[in-house]
């Protein structure tokens, strides 16, 4: 049970707006958004535990920051903690794996990420195999296991189709496609001038993959 502290103020805003407020109190908060809940733990402004849950994909440390960074806006309720409080919520966090390691978290500017770094990104997630960017059937830049030429001309040619059925049904311009088999899965979304194939196996977190190929669009 996580303690309710001495409330503080509600906010409705960017994350980076929250981290500005905190910046002179321990601070317990309680996040909501409109597909979510969760929450964070924050020291002075700087974040030491996360989580999140987002339509049933729960995101703890790491990922649930990087999460908070890319929502336009949540509603936050802080409250202030004693250092005994402290002390029970790093306790509690430890046992859950919701400990956010500062020193490992991207930058939070992500345009500042060379194009390396954001494949890099999507291959620390698991279950990924491998992931390259392609343009007309071949492949630009890639990493992990894999026979990355062939990769890039099946993409490409599943890419032409979906492209084709959502014309041909009316239903938009295509944004993302996720082929999925008892062995594995292949996810295509565009990624700048390029488009990404991501390969995973067959228990990969696909919600973790989603929210870490939306970060580097």
């Amino acid at each position: 049970m996580l303690p309710e502290g001495r409330g503080v103020a509600n906010l409705k805003g960017p994350y980076k707006e929250l981290i500005e407020f905190t910046g002179e109190i321990i601070a317990g908060v309680s996040a909501r958004g409109p597909n979510g809940e969760g929450y964070l733990l924050i020291e002075k402004g700087t974040p030491a535990v996360a989580q999140y849950n987002e339509n049933g994909t729960d995101l703890r440390g790491n990922d649930a920051i990087i999460f908070f960074r890319e929502q336009p806006h949540l509603e936050y309720t802080v409250s202030s903690y004693t250092e005994s409080e402290l002390r029970t919520v790093i306790t509690h966090s430890i046992r859950n794996k919701w400990l956010v390691d500062y020193a490992s978290l991207p930058d939070e500017d992500e345009t500042a990420l060379s194009e390396d770094e954001k494949l890099d990104r999507i291959l620390r997630q698991p279950g990924v195999i491998a992931v390259s960017s392609f343009y007309e059937g071949f492949p630009v830049n890639s990493r992990g296991n894999g026979d990355f030429e062939h990769v890039a001309a099946i993409a490409e040619d599943l890419l032409r189709a979906g492209a084709k059925i959502s014309d041909d049904l009316e239903i938009g311009l295509l944004e993302q496609i996720i082929l999925e088999t008892p062995e594995g899965k292949c996810i295509l979304a565009p990624f700048g001038d390029l488009f990404l194939v991501v390969l995973t196996s067959t228990g990969a977190n696909l919600g973790l993959i989603r929210l870490a190929i939306k970060g580097v669009q």
